[in-house]
């Protein structure tokens, strides 16, 4: 969800960079954002269906803990650009986004969980203004997934965290590594201190990866009743060689041409069809996203935004059997400083 991590903290930087001035000679900026994330998950902690097996703890086992522990963290997302004119720059940022995902019932007879998750992703991006309210970017990402509660309560390598119990490398991992190429075209009405009215974001995201030599069928090692050949480092069920994702995003800030708008207040609503290849995986998943928030710029670099985030898994993609879907809303506080010199 390269486009999910970054557009929340490039919103932000976008409209305070639009509302405060900076000298010509500033060529660097800094930002540093503490961020706090809240589940808004209803059955994010929800026990199983009567005659359901909660798949999270072994057979449901006493050990099974009451409640399974939920998104409730705070995060420092950070990053640093240097601007060579007004046009090129040159990027790094550091962004966490934390989610738990709704029960899932229609794997029958467990019922899923999977807790607080955990994600990070790095990224180094060139950018182009080109004016006319066009922009480029070319970027490298590593997403990583640091924790999943539901591996710790399971107490074994059966979800797609970065590692097992042990430090060992879980084959099942979601991790990924992509380069990108994405355009952007802001336009229509807009007051002299706001972003133009409506912001469309598209990507082509490329994903390396070498041809499986595993099973297609395989099975992360213990996984209960296995009976399909155990996976490989490659993954689960394999790769299938080097693929290419598009992810695309619309925004609109309903204010941004009323003049009687409070000065540095930015409401902000927006559709991302997020398109994600993890590392286990043979083919994308694509998720409808429905985001909505706002920015208010505080003055001196600091800026304060709140953010609504609703995930959910397209039945085009799904991996659960319908009528469930993989989704999640999460709300996300973000206090942010940008420093220019």
């Amino acid at each position: 969800m390269r486009r999910t991590f970054l557009a929340l903290a490039s919103l932000v930087l976008a409209i305070v960079s639009v509302s405060t001035a900076a000298s010509a000679a500033d060529k660097w900026d800094l930002t540093v954002s503490p961020v706090f994330f809240y589940n808004g998950t209803t059955d994010a902690g929800a026990g199983p269906p009567k005659g359901e097996i909660p798949l999270y703890c072994p057979n449901g086992s006493a050990a099974c803990p009451g409640t399974m522990p939920i998104t409730n963290n705070l995060r420092v997302d950070y990053g640093i650009a240097y601007h060579f004119d007004r046009r090129w720059s040159l990027e790094y940022t550091h962004s966490n986004f934390d989610f738990s995902l709704g029960r899932i019932t229609s794997i029958k007879p467990f019922s899923v969980l999977t807790g607080d998750i955990d994600d990070r992703t790095d990224t180094g991006k060139l950018n182009f203004a080109a004016g006319y309210g066009l922009s480029f970017d070319a970027y490298y990402f590593s997403h990583q997934r640091s924790n999943l509660a539901a591996t710790n309560a399971f107490g074994g390598c059966y979800f797609n965290g970065i590692s097992c119990p042990g430090n060992v490398s879980n084959p099942a991992s979601i991790n990924s590594n992509a380069y990108g190429l994405g355009a952007a075209y802001a336009f229509g009405p807009h007051q002299r201190f706001e972003p133009p009215m409506f912001k469309v974001n598209i990507d082509a995201q490329f994903y390396p990866r070498p041809i499986a030599r595993t099973a297609q069928n395989c099975i992360p090692p213990g996984f209960p009743g296995a009976n399909a050949p155990v996976c490989n480092a490659e993954g689960i069920p394999g790769y299938v060689s080097s693929q290419t994702t598009y992810p695309y995003e619309l925004t609109m800030f309903p204010l941004a041409n009323y003049q009687y708008a409070p000065r540095g207040f930015l409401p902000f609503i927006a559709y991302e069809r997020t398109v994600v290849l993890w590392h286990a995986e043979n083919s994308p998943e694509a998720f409808n996203s429905a985001i909505w928030g706002f920015v208010q710029v505080l003055g001196h670099g600091l800026s304060v935004s709140y953010t609504n985030f609703k995930l959910n898994g397209c039945y085009c993609s799904n991996t659960v059997p319908a009528p469930d879907s993989i989704r999640s809303d999460t709300n996300i506080l973000k206090f942010t400083y940008d420093y220019k010199f």
